[in-house]
């Protein structure tokens, strides 16, 4: 017998299919970003399908702000790794934003956040 209803596999296709001329009209960069938040939440495909939602976009987007916050907590935890570094080899404790400020460099200068792509996943043994 066939499946009554569609994988999230399937359903997230389906919403990237939808906003294919959402993405067209982006420029090349942000298409780029585009394509990571859809890989983002194809891989939490799993935990989407096994919470089924009603609107299953509505675990798209979670799946795709969970990938975003694991990028911003890594940063959070590199930023604090490299604060307390300087501050163990200086005697005076300074954050990494008044270092920057002090050197005329501008955190808006610098690149903007890459979200990590998720790998393929290794197939259970």
């Amino acid at each position: 017998m066939g499946r009554t209803t569609q994988t999230m596999t399937q359903l997230v296709a389906q919403e990237e299919a939808y906003w294919a001329p959402f993405r067209r009209a982006l420029r090349k960069e942000d298409q780029v970003v585009f394509d990571k938040l859809f890989a983002a939440a194809r891989h939490h495909t799993a935990p989407a399908h096994y919470a089924s939602h009603a609107t299953p976009f509505d675990s798209i987007l979670v799946a795709m702000i969970l990938e975003a916050m694991k990028a911003v907590e890594d940063l959070r935890q590199r930023l604090n790794q490299l604060e307390t570094g300087n501050a163990e080899t200086e005697k005076s404790p300074r954050s990494l934003r008044s270092l920057g400020a002090e050197r005329g460099n501008a955190i808006e200068e610098r690149a903007p956040l890459q979200l990590p792509v998720p790998g393929p996943r290794s197939p259970v043994p």
